[in-house]
């Protein structure tokens, strides 16, 4: 008689072969942990996070809350002391979500205004910025990514604690170019005389029109009543845009009288998005010249190639809350540079991983 996977009521082989291998659902917390772990592997949390990588993981651990996993980026310098940060921003979460963790904050009436107002502006997204470089981190920064919802921005910043604020994004947005629109801020609390960190993203045919044209940076710069810059600092600039056609973020920095500061910064992006196109993209790609460029100017080092292998992607069978079995994917990979200027003068460049934690809905 042919043999019968499914006799006497029994599961498939195949399936019951998966329902044996799957482990209990992973929390954010223990995903976090995972994808922490292979950053830091064979030796590279020593060389690109130093001593701030443990202090980090205790950190951020009670911030991975939320509906789903969190969108989480770590940074860390590519020249100088190694260090890691960790930037933690929301999609939905409940109403009554609270991080257990002194360096949040106040934070109860700004994630219950956001809870709320989310469910109907989905495309918004908010959190904390951690900063672990000292052995007692400081209290964490507040994101805050409005997009083209200015109407959201004065009753954030009053949830937080910080009305003022709103008054100094508003007044640069209603000053920035139409093809320079700002999108998104950060601000620091108990940061004595802290700036307004206010950014926005450019089109891909802005971005084009800049890196062939230093005067349209120097007309934007003037437009807004950014004074701190010089040729050198434009042509390094547009160097970078030519180099990275996927530039997309500015920054800069507004102080409590509406001066801007002395900083200018733009991410350079690599456009990747998926693992398997790190390796090539930092080869011979756009990743590899970027790199090349920073290092021949002395603001990163060859520490981004350990960085650059910490790229995986990894999918695991996981027990779901109904008794069925799903599969939970990891994702670590670079993202972007961050490059700034002060008084013209370029500093130390960073590096941003995307670290993602994914329920996937296949029961295959």
């Amino acid at each position: 008689m042919a043999h019968n996977d499914q006799v006497l009521g029994q599961e498939p082989r195949k399936e019951a072969s998966k329902r044996a291998m799957a482990i209990s659902m992973i929390t954010h917390a223990d995903a976090f942990q995972v994808l922490l772990l292979q950053a830091a592997e064979g030796g590279r949390g020593k060389v690109l996070f130093g001593e701030s990588l443990q202090r980090a993981r205790e950190a951020a651990l009670p911030f991975m809350l939320g509906e789903e996993f969190p969108s989480v980026y770590l940074e860390h310098p590519l020249i100088g002391d190694p260090s890691l940060d960790v930037t933690v921003l929301f999609g939905g979460i409940k109403p009554g979500t609270r991080v257990d963790s002194p360096i949040a904050g106040e934070h109860a009436a700004m994630l219950d205004w956001y809870a709320v107002v989310r469910r109907e502006r989905e495309e918004i997204c908010c959190g904390f910025e951690l900063d672990t470089k000292e052995e007692t981190p400081p209290m964490a920064g507040i994101h805050f990514q409005p997009r083209t919802n200015d109407d959201l921005v004065r009753p954030f910043c009053e949830a937080v604690g910080e009305p003022d604020r709103a008054d100094l994004y508003l007044d640069l947005a209603s000053r920035m170019p139409v093809r320079w629109p700002l999108s998104y801020f950060g601000l620091f609390r108990g940061r004595l005389g802290s700036p307004l960190r206010a950014c926005g993203y450019l089109s891909d045919v802005e971005c084009e029109t800049c890196a062939s044209n230093p005067a349209r940076l120097a007309e934007v710069f003037d437009t807004i009543g950014f004074t701190a810059y010089d040729e050198a600092m434009l042509a390094q600039i547009t160097t970078l845009m030519a180099t990275a056609p996927h530039v997309v973020d500015f920054q800069f920095d507004v102080f409590s009288d509406g001066r801007l500061g002395p900083t200018f910064g733009i991410d350079v992006q690599f456009g990747i998005e998926r693992p398997e196109a790190v390796l090539a993209t930092f080869e011979d790609g756009v990743g590899a010249k970027v790199m090349g460029l920073l290092e021949d100017w002395g603001v990163a080092d060859g520490r981004w190639r350990e960085a650059v292998r910490s790229a995986f992607a990894r999918a695991i069978p996981v027990t779901l809350d109904d008794g069925g079995i799903g599969r939970y994917a990891f994702t670590l990979m670079p993202q972007w540079v961050k490059t700034r200027w002060t008084d013209g003068v370029l500093q130390p460049s960073k590096l941003y991983h995307l670290a993602k934690g994914t329920l996937l809905d296949s029961k295959d």
